[in-house]
């Protein structure tokens, strides 16, 4: 596939600026600033990336330009750059001439850092060959690699109004990255012969162009447009050492080269009877990839390392199209009301290869019973399409100056292609009021509900109760399983005095999910009858949120704000401790595994969890002109986060513990300023910011490089981390000094 006629499109895009800049005319207003300083950093901490995620704080220069420029001639140009020859610099140049033309050139970098001192038992990190001789017990032996990349946005715009009401515009932008990121594969073919992590290669090229044209008046606006995108990586496999079959090459594979057009029109006409405006919009897009399958796979040693995996065909064809519209009618047809209808239909179309691995010993997905016998079951893939529309109207009347009340309704209908759900229909109203009546306060409370059904496929999934299938019965995928949507939103700005803002905003909202028809009455003539369903039962969220200021901007200025936030999610699962049932273990017999209705014991139980979530958000912020020429500026930032798990289980089967560290974060930031302003032309910035950041989860409190650990010569299905997310706790000290020059 070609990618010549993309790169000359963006040749051509960059060239057309300065080509229509060529009769510039001399009689020009120029003001901006030059600033240049420096950075000095102190990190503290075993692994600091963390602290450097999506910035760069290494010691060095810092520098910014803001340039602007105005000709007599309506033509302008602007200039702005930061952090030059750094990891996240940005420059970018934009211009044009009034009411003619206009062009936007830029580069933006960003870098992601995940971790500076990773160990991996690999080496050609960084490359798509991982090779190691295991087993490498001793993680001190291993190499350090730097799991980062860097991501590089080029590109620009260009516009022409010259032909007013007439408009065309072409866009086009590259974004690059390059580095490695976290990956991880398995050893063998189940979880118990353990996996390792990986540091997966990068090599990213997205190339996109764009082109619009259309006509704009105060009456009538439409559009055209076209997009090309493609998607090339240099990597789409990544092959290493597997230490569970004898270091034998194992191969995952990668994200494989895509394309992607898209074809939008859209238009609108207003000052229509009754003040309407009419706005309709459709889009068409297709996403494209090819990729040869791989036929075979490593599954053993020695002469029977090599297994084959018997696709059905030998090449996959990526193929989904996506076709959409939208129409929707705003009035105002008497005083005070406002009405708006809508209809939005949305068609996935996957028409992708359907893949069908057959099965051989060790390569296969589950089991299949053919003629009353189990056998190994085929590996597929499962094509997703869909048809999708909803319909909404809502109105609003100000029945009073300053005081609103409205509402409206939508309904929404999906059909799709899905193994558990073919069938989903929401429907959701909520009503509002708004109050302004008073000129220093305003409030807004508004009321929303929406009942969610849906068709579930599976409920005769599986021969009787002792087979694996039958478990599908009972579970609910969240996503789609039918639930009640209760929420309640509240808002209010309030000035009390002169220079004293108050603002609030609270959030309830809480999702109880329900058993799908068909589930419950089959459910209901098993015995014992079984009233519940696996997977998420019910889930709240509190938000508050409030800031105040107060004070003169010329003397002293105050902010103080608070955030708070609160989820629950409740859960219902069940745990088999056997691959197949009936079966007899540590001197217990459990039949019918596989239906949560039956009697509970320490190889087929039930078991429920409720993970939460708290965040809290505390922050200050002062300005305060010391001086004629003086502003110093400082705040302070609290953010921590707390989540947790508790686990029950039927007569404390399995023994669950109650996980109290999940996910747990606390980061403080203080920062201080100083802007000094020598006279029109000079000034200068000192300044100073601590950090600290803590993280807690038992998933990584007392890591280990191995399970088992110490690591052993003796255990193939041994597991090798690399420290990913393990070591992220750190401190920072910044110092800054600028000296910025305005003319």
């Amino acid at each position: 596939m070609t990618r010549k006629p993309l790169s000359i499109l963006i040749a051509g895009l960059f060239l057309a600026a300065p080509a229509a800049a060529q009769n510039l005319g001399a009689q020009w207003v120029q003001q901006g600033s030059v600033t240049l300083g420096g950075i000095w950093t102190d990190l503290d901490g075993q692994d600091t990336a963390k602290a450097e995620q999506y910035r760069d704080l290494r010691d060095g220069v810092i520098s910014n330009i803001d340039l602007r420029a105005r000709s007599g001639t309506g033509l302008w140009l602007d200039l702005f750059g930061e952090n030059f020859g750094r990891d996240d610099m940005y420059v970018g140049l934009r211009g044009g001439q009034y009411d003619a033309w206009k062009f936007r050139l830029y580069t933006d970098w960003l870098p992601q850092h995940r971790a500076f001192a990773a160990r991996t038992p690999f080496g050609g990190s960084g490359t798509n060959q991982l090779r190691a001789t295991f087993p490498r017990p001793n993680p001190a032996t291993w190499e350090t690699t730097d799991i980062s990349y860097q991501r590089k946005d080029t590109g620009g715009f260009f516009e022409w109004q010259q032909n007013s009401p007439w408009y065309f515009r072409v866009d086009a932008n590259q974004v690059e990255s390059e580095g490695t990121k976290i990956g991880a594969s398995s050893n063998g073919t189940s979880p118990g012969n353990g996996f390792v992590d990986l540091a997966i290669p990068v090599d990213y090229r997205t190339t996109n162009v764009s082109v619009e044209g259309g006509y704009s008046t105060t009456k009538y606006q439409f559009a055209v447009s076209y997009t090309l995108s493609e998607f090339d990586n240099a990597n789409e496999t990544v092959t290493w050492n597997n230490p569970f079959w004898a270091n034998g090459i194992d191969s995952s594979y990668l994200a494989p080269d895509n394309d992607y057009q898209r074809l939008a029109l859209s238009g609108s006409v207003r000052q229509l009877p009754m003040n309407s405006t009419l706005a309709a919009r459709a889009t068409w897009d297709r996403l494209e990839s090819n990729v040869n399958l791989a036929t075979s796979a490593l599954n053993g040693t020695g002469a029977s390392a090599i297994g084959a995996t018997n696709p059905n065909v030998g090449t996959f064809n990526g193929d989904v199209e996506n076709t959409t519209f939208s129409v929707s009618l705003a009035s105002a047809p008497m005083k005070g009301v406002d009405t708006r209808v809508w209809y939005n239909y949305a068609d996935r179309d996957d028409q992708s290869t359907h893949v069908e691995y057959n099965p051989v010993s060790g390569l296969a997905c589950g089991t299949v019973v053919v003629g009353g016998v189990s056998r190994p079951g085929p590996c597929d893939n499962e094509l997703y399409s869909y048809t999708k529309w909803n319909v909404g109207f809502d109105a609003f009347w100000r029945f009073s100056q300053g005081q609103r009340v409205g509402g409206g309704i939508e309904y929404q209908d999906v059909d799709q292609e899905r193994p558990d759900y073919d069938e989903v229909q929401n429907t959701k109203f909520f009503v509002e009021y708004r109050n302004t009546m008073l000129p220093n306060l305003t409030g807004r409370i508004k009321y929303t509900y929406l009942d969610r059904d849906s068709n579930f496929l599976l409920s005769e999934e599986g021969a009787n109760t002792n087979d694996v299938l039958y478990m599908e019965r009972y579970i609910g995928r969240y996503d789609a399983q039918p639930l009640e949507r209760h929420e309640l939103k509240l808002t209010g700005d309030w000035s009390p005095m002169p220079l004293m803002d108050v603002s609030v905003e609270a959030l309830w909202k809480e999702n109880k999910y329900k058993r799908s028809g068909q589930a419950i009455e089959y459910a209901a003539a098993s015995l014992p009858p079984y009233d519940e369903f696996l997977g998420r039962t019910k889930d709240k969220r509190w938000e508050i949120y409030g800031s105040l200021s107060y004070g003169d901007p010329s003397k002293v200025r105050a902010t103080l704000f608070g955030d708070y936030e609160k989820v629950k999610y409740d859960s219902y699962h069940r745990n088999i401790g056997a691959g197949s049932c009936p079966t007899t273990s540590g001197g217990v017999t459990a039949t019918n595994c596989f239906d949560p209705g039956t009697p509970q014991n320490s190889i087929a139980y039930n078991w429920s969890a409720r993970n939460e979530d708290e965040n809290w958000a505390f922050g200050l912020g002062v300005d305060w002109p010391a001086m004629a020429n003086l502003l110093v500026k400082a705040s302070y930032l609290y953010v921590k986060t707390d989540g947790s798990a508790d686990i029950q289980s039927q007569n404390n089967f399995g023994n669950p513990l109650p996980i109290t560290a999940y996910d747990d974060t606390k980061t403080q930031s203080f920062n201080l300023k100083g802007i000094y302003t020598y006279d029109k032309h000079w000034q200068f910035t000192l300044g100073y910011a601590y950090e600290k950041y803590t993280y807690s989860d038992d998933q990584y409190n007392g890591f280990q490089y191995t399970i088992p650990f110490p690591g052993n010569t003796t255990t193939t299905s041994q597991s090798y981390f690399n420290g990913f997310s393990a070591f992220t706790n750190y401190k920072a000290n910044i110092v800054y000094l600028l000296g910025t020059y305005r003319f």
